[in-house]
């Protein structure tokens, strides 16, 4: 959901200025969807809902449910690293745009798989952070057109709000990623509380696999309150923290939205090419391994070398000095 963020304030930008835009999204983004504030320009967007699937027996059908539309511009958002961009939507779109757009203009990046096909091929380093890749190539397609820098991305108030609360944890975990190499060796948690001060408020937050693992490997001398349940309880639970510790995975950017500081782990992405280094979240990353970062989704060995090498010792120095940094009670300035 981290690309879908970092691609929202091209979305907002439009809004603002009065375009109408069509957000092609996959159905599992779109409980996401709702929790973003767009205010009253939320009227001018469309939403077209993809199959979970695109094949040969989909497509028909999905080449028609397009055609409804009449873009001036139609732009393929950056957001995956080079080894997992997709070959399938930039062929979705120039198809659709040869049946029926034939007035649009096809844009994106010169690194996207098939970007022959553009008719805008936009030189920018797909190293870039995802937000800045976004903004940074869709102000190359709309020249003059964009500020500097984008809008800010805001969660509905009931989210946004719960910021502004005393935290309920000192430390809320997040073990979870959307890939097996981006997730910490479970084996490492158990050890990290160790290097941890007992009287820290810990709770873990997850999928109910995540939660399963996590209660079967943590110390059952230490009180912890484990969590699951709905994407915005997620997100709420995370904004009531006074430190977060992520994965490589959308936890992250919610963090990096609602402005909490967080430790977030990397090792087959290089963080400077996905979340960057400004901002609340301080990614983690160290490039040990010739492989790294591979990008990819599958490690070709048994151990995910480039997780299990950060050792708990390291992290817990990492997260002791970001609780350090914001204590709570926050510190008021002297009365004289």
């Amino acid at each position: 959901m981290g690309d879908l963020l970092s691609a929202l304030p091209v979305v907002k930008h439009e809004l603002q200025s009065g375009t109408k835009v069509v957000l092609v999204v996959f159905p599992q983004l779109l409980s996401f969807l709702d929790l973003i504030e767009f205010g009253s320009i939320r009227e001018n967007l469309t939403l077209h809902v993809l199959p979970p699937r695109i094949t040969p027996r989909t497509l028909p059908a999905l080449l028609h449910s397009l055609s409804r539309y009449v873009p001036d511009i139609v732009w393929i958002s950056p957001h995956a690293p080079g080894p997992a961009s997709s070959w399938k939507v930039p062929l979705l779109f120039w198809l659709a745009r040869r049946l029926y757009w034939r007035k649009a203009t096809l844009a994106g990046l010169e690194s996207e798989r098939f970007s022959h096909l553009f008719d805008k091929r936009i030189p920018v380093d797909r190293r870039l952070p995802f937000l800045r890749r976004e903004w940074t190539g869709f102000s190359l397609v709309q020249i003059g057109q964009l500020p500097t820098q984008p809008p800010p991305i805001r969660f509905k108030d009931a989210i946004q709000n719960a910021r502004l609360q005393p935290p309920a944890y000192d430390l809320l975990i997040h073990p979870g990623a959307g890939a097996i190499n981006r997730k910490w060796p479970l084996t490492h948690y158990p050890a990290l509380l160790q290097h941890l001060p007992t009287e820290l408020r810990i709770a873990v937050l997850g999928l109910p696999q995540d939660i399963a693992a996590m209660q079967s490997v943590m110390p059952k001398d230490r009180q912890i309150d484990f969590f699951t349940g709905s994407l915005a309880d997620a997100i709420i639970r995370i904004a009531t923290c006074r430190v977060a510790l992520t994965m490589d995975s959308g936890n992250a950017f919610f963090a990096q939205v609602l402005n909490v500081p967080a430790i977030a782990l990397f090792g087959a992405s290089d963080p400077a090419n996905v979340i960057g280094f400004e901002g609340s979240v301080q990614p983690m990353f160290e490039q040990q391994f010739s492989c790294q970062p591979c990008g990819r989704t599958r490690c070709r060995y048994q151990d995910v070398m480039c997780m299990s090498t950060l050792t708990p010792h390291r992290v817990a120095e990492r997260i002791r000095q970001l609780l350090a940094e914001n204590p709570w009670p926050k510190t008021a300035p002297l009365s004289l």
